[in-house]
């Protein structure tokens, strides 16, 4: 069995970590999520509690009124943010609108 000094064994494994680290690329910040602009089409679109009829309705938007949502869909509801959710058939994607 080889004998190899403690300060060796240390002075290594702190090299490795070294190029290990520069080995790895640069962690960068995440890109931010883009908001989607949508129109409503309905006379009058209930905005609900959650992604469904079933929950309760927060506020009501009139026809062509412009709004921001987040690009998460579900159950044919889009979040428009916390507790805001619309039915998606009545949202029509602006030409610049970062969601389909």
């Amino acid at each position: 069995m080889i004998s190899v000094p403690r300060p060796f064994l240390f002075a290594g494994a702190g090299l490795l970590g070294v190029i290990y680290l520069l080995g790895r690329p640069a962690d960068s910040e995440p890109e931010p999520v883009q908001p989607c602009r949508f129109e409503v089409s309905a006379d009058v679109l209930n905005v609900r509690s959650g992604p469904g009829t079933e929950f309760d309705t927060v506020d009501r938007l009139t026809e062509n009124t412009a709004v921001t949502a987040q690009p998460v869909e579900q159950h044919g509801f889009r979040q428009l943010g916390t507790g805001r959710w619309a039915a998606q058939e009545f949202l029509v994607a602006e030409p610049d609108s970062s969601c389909p």
